[in-house]
């Protein structure tokens, strides 16, 4: 009975810790660093970045850009040679 009560709260705590992550959050990577942004959401609008589309991955306007929806990219705040700038990699 005890092994079921156990298997029964780990059972529960994976689907409520999977429905959590499915939850909209927003694109920060961290709310320590300011600044840092992560465009891993596809766009909501089908005219413009990074979506799904008849089981292929497509891109409309502008996809060269990586601050755009889907695109995957994290960008940040950075100064070089003592200008604001942002910098832009993409992990994965």
């Amino acid at each position: 009975m005890q092994r079921t009560i156990i298997a029964f709260s780990i059972l529960l705590a994976t689907v409520l810790g999977a429905r959590a992550a499915d939850a909209k959050q927003p694109a920060r990577t961290s709310r320590s660093s300011p600044g840092v942004v992560t465009y891993n959401r596809d766009s909501p609008g089908t005219n413009v970045g990074w979506h799904w589309e008849s089981g292929m991955r497509v891109c409309h306007n502008d996809c060269d850009n990586p601050e755009i929806p889907g695109s995957g990219y994290t960008c940040r705040n950075v100064q070089a040679f003592g200008m604001a700038m942002r910098e832009c990699d993409r992990h994965g």
